[in-house]
């Protein structure tokens, strides 16, 4: 078996026995199908990112099925030892991410990946995030999660964390429902920061957090389905000094008047105005 790649088109020889189906080639490529991701050379030392010229470049999870029936044609071999390190990562990660810190992983790989800006390729998933921790945005966000898995995998052979957390991300996509993806290796990890306020600020109003996810090379419609991933986990920013309006009316409208649960009372009036909360028993 042989196959042969040309400017826009892939060949491929097979060798078949009578009544054994032949794939259907040529097959023809779209040139905007393919992303290419810039990789940071061993002597570098100012080019840390690793970017992608079209916007799943950011997530760095996105499958090519444009190019199966290539991989198909290659040798069972071929792929064995990059699949191999891929099922070792999996299974390892697959051990300490559990439903319940799914949302922080999601989170740990947005973040991560989150910095990427399509005007000079830079930012994106390469493992910044591990020296990014301090930072006010990523407050609550850990390493340690994963940090268990990639010292036994390291053990065995040595994987970047910008890998890590891609691969991360996928299993507690799948963890809590979603489909499998699968997730390409061979990422480098940065050796310094990403830039600083790259990521969407909590109080930007719509207009701003286009502009910011346009930025990322993400469509309105991606923007909104990145945000509604708040719904596995929590998302919220304040002063416990403040409290909103709306939701004193909500709580007026609606006391609690569960048996156990309590009530909100004026300490002083015995009303509900106030908002103080007294127990029973208290």
């Amino acid at each position: 078996m042989r196959f042969c790649v040309s400017k826009d088109v892939v060949r491929c020889s097979i060798g078949t026995t009578p009544g054994e189906p032949k794939p259907d080639f040529p097959a023809k490529l779209q040139p905007s199908s393919f992303s290419t991701v810039k990789f940071r050379p061993d002597n570098a030392s100012s080019d840390l990112a690793v970017s992608s010229s079209s916007r799943r470049g950011l997530i760095c999870i996105a499958t090519l099925p444009c190019v199966l029936p290539l991989v198909t044609c290659l040798p069972a071999n071929a792929m064995q030892p990059g699949a191999k390190e891929y099922l070792l990562i999996k299974e390892e990660v697959r051990k300490v991410v559990s439903k319940g810190k799914a949302a922080g992983v999601l989170r740990l790989v947005f973040h991560d990946a989150g910095t990427f800006d399509t005007n000079d390729n830079t930012g994106g998933m390469n493992g910044s995030v591990v020296y990014e921790l301090e930072r006010p945005e990523n407050a609550g966000l850990k390493k340690s999660v994963l940090q268990k898995a990639k010292t036994q995998i390291d053990a065995i052979q040595p994987v970047s964390w910008a890998d890590m957390i891609a691969v991360a991300g996928a299993e507690a996509v799948e963890v809590c429902g979603g489909p499998p993806i699968q997730v390409s290796l061979g990422r480098l990890d940065a050796l310094v920061p990403d830039p600083e306020r790259r990521l969407p600020e909590e109080s930007l109003g719509a207009s701003d957090l286009k502009k910011c996810f346009q930025r990322k090379g993400f469509s309105t419609q991606e923007l909104v389905a990145l945000s509604g991933a708040h719904t596995l986990g929590s998302k919220g920013f304040g002063s416990p000094i403040s409290f909103d309006n709306s939701y004193y009316k909500v709580l007026l409208e609606k006391p609690w008047t569960s048996p156990g649960a309590g009530c909100m009372l004026d300490l002083a009036t015995g009303s509900s105005h106030d908002l103080c909360p007294v127990f029973p028993g208290s």
